[in-house]
């Protein structure tokens, strides 16, 4: 993906993440890829600043999806 649009993405997702919607709350999943089985696990389900975060401290094991409707 373009450079500049990653960072679009990026941006709308920070603006998804402050904007209230119908009173709802919207949350980002952290995962990790289980390399038995292949398949993602969730491993905690936080706000994106947390979300952040707990990639930013190892990016090789774990990511984030979301923003989702709590």
């Amino acid at each position: 993906m373009p450079l500049i649009m990653r960072y679009a993405n990026e941006i709308s997702a920070m603006k998804a993440a402050t904007e209230t919607v119908q009173g709802t709350t919207l949350a980002w999943a952290v995962l990790s890829q289980n390399q038995t089985t292949g398949r993602a696990e969730v491993v905690k389900v936080t706000g994106h600043e947390e979300a952040d975060a707990f990639v930013q401290n190892n990016p090789e094991v774990y990511y984030k999806s979301g923003p989702f409707v709590v």
